[in-house]
């Protein structure tokens, strides 16, 4: 009887375990079951949030892209313009020469009418019959077939000369009308880049409202730079074992911007070392300066050297960078038109490429950096404005 009593105990107690134990699975499964879809949840945000800035990223990039095309197709305006008013000036000068050419001749005719109305009744005629002989005669003949030949030669170059006059200023007219038609290119172009700017204006300040993704953005140009030292690093040693070791930098520098390319001395709109974002409302480490200059302004090399860079870098959009020797290179970014490719050598003043608005940048400016072996350094010691 005790062991029935027992045994009856002791199945109680075990399928009370069991079933405590089968609770506890159940509630672990499920634990986990709910951690497998925290995991899948956090994934799947992680997912939108790159697809978010590969979306972002790719508008700002369609953005600068249009910006960059507006401003090139009013460069070449410009070249057409000027290469149009200097045809101009050509055709002026030309029309002032031939009108010229044309006075005098015709004043000279007019004096050769004026001398024979002197003489009255006393035509060839009666010259040649006042000769004293044959050969006399045929002298006389012989200069006056010479008169009439040199009056019809310069009745035909006047006429000529008439003719020359008419078409030259049909052709001035002519490319006064090209002249209006690609100011007015000009200006309309000039309207749809104002437009394009604001657009890409309005698409940052909306960025704005999201902060974290404005900082992502802001910091990509710092990941940039962080990249850049090791690729510079890797360049340099590369270009060293090359050479045979690495050359020495010569110091030698030169303006990488000219005043006589804007009209005005360039002014640097923010320096390097940590800054206070206007933006963000904290401090954020530049690496260079940014010098405001208008979209398209000619960029020339710091110094002598060979290019290393020239391409897309995210942030800095356009890029080129230069090796200068000693560990030293000079960096050019948010160009809108690169003019030298890797592995080229280039002079002192060089024209590398030409300013712009690409990549992380709110407006045109040219973004200026020094790097020793990678490093970013102040730039100012090197930042030379030509004349």
């Amino acid at each position: 009887m005790h062991k029935r009593i027992a045994s009856f105990l002791l199945l109680t107690i075990l399928l009370g375990t069991l079933t405590v134990r089968a609770d506890e699975l159940t509630n672990k499964k499920k634990q986990l079951n709910e951690v497998k879809s925290n995991i899948k949840e956090l994934k799947s945000k992680i997912e939108e949030i790159k697809d978010e800035k590969e979306d972002v990223m790719q508008k700002i990039k369609e953005y600068e892209n249009k910006v960059t095309r507006i401003q090139n197709e009013i460069e070449d305006l410009n070249d057409k313009i000027k290469s149009k008013k200097d045809e101009i000036e050509t055709t002026n000068k030309e029309l002032e020469k031939a009108i010229e050419d044309f006075e005098t001749e015709k004043d000279l005719y007019a004096k050769r009418l004026r001398a024979l109305y002197m003489e009255g009744n006393v035509g060839y005629i009666d010259v040649l019959l006042a000769s004293e002989n044959f050969s006399d005669f045929i002298s006389q003949y012989e200069i006056f077939n010479r008169i009439i030949e040199y009056d019809k030669n310069l009745l035909k170059e006047m006429k000529e000369k008439q003719e020359d006059i008419k078409a030259k200023k049909e052709r001035l007219e002519s490319e006064k009308k090209q002249l209006l038609v690609l100011q007015q290119n000009q200006m309309n172009k000039k309207y749809e880049l104002a437009q394009a700017t604001e657009e890409q204006k309005s698409y940052y300040k909306k960025l704005e409202s999201n902060q974290n993704e404005l900082e992502r953005l802001l910091d990509e140009e710092l990941r940039e730079s962080k990249r850049l030292e090791a690729q510079i690093r890797e360049l340099q040693a590369k270009l060293a074992q090359r050479n045979g070791g690495s050359k020495s930098y010569s110091g030698s520098k030169t303006g990488i911007i000219k005043v006589s390319d804007i009209g005005y001395m360039p002014k640097v709109t923010s320096y390097f070392g940590n800054r206070f974002h206007p933006i963000l409302k904290k401090w954020k480490m530049h690496t260079g300066i940014d010098i405001g200059i208008p979209s398209g302004t000619p960029i020339y090399a710091m110094s002598e050297g060979e290019v290393i860079i020239a391409q897309y870098l995210n942030g800095y959009g356009y890029t080129v960078v230069i090796d200068h020797g000693g560990g030293v290179t000079s960096l050019y970014a948010h160009l809108s038109k690169i003019l030298v490719n890797e592995g080229q050598e280039v002079e002192k003043g060089q024209l590398i490429a030409k300013s712009g608005s690409t990549g992380y940048s709110t407006g045109p400016h040219l973004h200026f950096e020094v790097r020793i072996n990678g490093d970013p350094v102040n730039p100012e010691p090197y930042y030379i404005v030509g004349q």
